[in-house]
């Protein structure tokens, strides 16, 4: 990224925490201008008309970028060229994470990206170029805090909901449980990842806003049977019937499918 860009961006990004803080536009206009050397109409088109140095494609702040957010720390990576000086993210999962993650990716930006199918994988990936989703993806990564902020912009409930739909879409899992001692297999929702700051921003945020508890089981880091390391490993389990009922009330994931439907209805309502 060519210098000058990137001063815009820093630039921009300070004059929207000084809002945030409770400054004015006639307050933040000169200390931007005298901290960057920005011109005060430019200042002025980012704070009055909600434009940026991110140009046409700025990403709008909908539910559905939380979606976003929630399937790329599960799934996602950000890459940089530095020869080509190129921003890419990119993401990888199952076809119906890739086209679910397209659609609500297309809410924010205004254009719809075509997923693809990895030939010698059972995967799809996507591929976005763009600066400002690059910049997100890597500052929630190294910021919680950053992320618990940019949630409550806007319809707070609604927003960490889609980011827990993101989330469980990229890293959870439906666990059918069939046991001999069992005539109905019992159900288990599970989060998996090596990510422990991003599933407790989950475990509370299901505390909070569906009065759901969800409770973790570690696997340690070990050896594996290639011979490969492993890192340390957090499940993030719900087990109770009224709590996974209260999930998929709420929560509409894709990881629900056709053929698990009967399996859950079961438990649910007790095998009748």
């Amino acid at each position: 990224m060519k210098r000058d860009q990137i001063k815009n961006i820093q630039a921009y990004e300070r004059s929207l925490e000084l809002r945030k803080i409770g400054l004015i536009d006639k307050q933040i206009i000169p200390r931007i201008v005298k901290e960057y050397s920005i011109l005060e109409g430019t200042i002025y088109n980012w704070l009055k008309y909600d434009k940026s140095p991110f140009g046409k494609r700025k990403i709008q702040n909908k539910p559905e970028l939380f979606y976003v957010l929630g399937s790329l720390l599960g799934d996602g990576c950000a890459y940089y060229w530095k020869r080509g000086d190129k921003y890419m993210v990119l993401i990888v999962g199952e076809k119906e994470l890739i086209e679910k993650y397209s659609d609500k990716l297309a809410t924010c930006t205004g254009r719809r990206i075509k997923g693809y199918a990895y030939r010698d994988r059972n995967a799809w990936y996507l591929k976005t170029w763009n600066v400002e989703l690059f910049r997100l993806l890597k500052k929630i990564r190294e910021d919680q805090k950053f992320l618990l902020d940019l949630v409550k912009n806007g319809d707070y409930h609604e927003n960490i909901l889609q980011f827990i739909e993101g989330y469980f879409d990229a890293e959870g899992c439906v666990k059918i449980i069939k046991e001999s001692i069992r005539k109905t297999p019992k159900i288990c929702l599970d989060i998996c990842s090596t990510d422990y700051p991003a599933l407790e921003i989950i475990r509370k945020a299901l505390d909070k806003h569906l009065s759901i508890e969800a409770r973790y089981s570690i696997q340690k880091a070990h050896i594996g049977k290639d011979g490969s390391p492993r890192q340390k490993t957090y499940h993030l389990r719900i087990y109770k019937k009224e709590f996974i009922r209260r999930f998929f009330d709420n929560i509409n994931t894709i990881k629900l499918k056709p053929e698990k439907v009967k399996y859950v209805d079961n438990w649910l309502n007790n095998g009748k």
